[in-house]
């Protein structure tokens, strides 16, 4: 597979974040797919304690900030709280949250490893169920489409204050999913947390963001069916992306 990658390929990477990269393991089906690819086997670890906004990790998860300070990271991954940047548009003390969270979090990350680069993970919205729930926040958006434009929106504006290497657009290819029909089901039942599809699409995106294939050629595909799989291959290929 020598050649196959346009970017370097990390030997230590690190994923800060919360439920939205917990829950059906995301950094361990990350490294499923590299050693299916070819692309090699990395140290991943992660830190991801439920419901945290960036600026927690840095005043309340003293975890997420040891093992920022391990250094020598050469891949970190930054993922907010899922409404924290869709908010963040309408609510001025959530968005100087949310950025100096960004900024405190890559200083820190460039402080312990000066050559890391850093991607800004941009979430997805809501499934369309949400906006008829108990539990609905207007200060999300109107609906699905708005709520992604917003997060696209705030992760990109985090990503350019904090000179990122790039945002890593999963939650473009689910509203990609979305548009396509008839469109998989992602979310788990709580209409927020991702369902294992969700989850190995994600991991798709952050292999194609981070490595830069030539193509997608992955064999694993874990609890996905192979015609899930290869829906959710195409849909990685299709999303989008952009690196500096």
């Amino acid at each position: 597979m020598a050649g196959a990658f346009a970017a370097e390929a990390p030997k230590r990477i690190l994923f800060i974040g919360n439920s939205y990269t917990g829950v059906n393991q995301l950094p361990v089906v990350f490294g499923e797919i590299l050693k299916s690819a070819g692309a090699g086997t990395p140290i991943i670890k992660s830190s991801t304690p439920g419901g945290q906004t960036l600026l927690q990790h840095c005043t309340v998860q003293p975890k997420s900030l040891a093992a920022i300070d391990e250094g020598s990271w050469d891949v970190v991954v930054l993922q907010g709280h899922s409404q924290e940047a869709a908010r963040a548009a309408v609510n001025p003390k959530i968005r100087a949250g949310f950025l100096a969270g960004a900024q405190q979090l890559c200083a820190r990350v460039r402080a312990k490893s000066p050559q890391a680069r850093i991607y800004f993970y941009e979430t997805w919205a809501r499934h369309p169920d949400f906006w008829t729930a108990k539990d609905f926040n207007p200060e999300v958006g109107q609906d699905p489409k708005e709520m992604q434009a917003r997060i696209r929106q705030g992760y990109a504006e985090a990503a350019k204050l904090c000179q990122a290497t790039a945002v890593v657009p999963a939650g473009d290819a689910w509203e990609l999913n979305d548009l396509t029909a008839p469109p998989l089901r992602l979310h788990q039942k709580d209409n927020s947390h991702p369902e294992f599809a969700g989850t190995y699409l994600n991991a798709l995106v952050f292999y194609r963001v981070i490595y830069q294939p030539k193509d997608l050629q992955v064999a694993y595909h874990g609890k996905a069916t192979e015609v899930e799989a290869a829906r959710l291959l195409d849909l990685a290929a299709r999303v989008p992306v952009a690196t500096r």
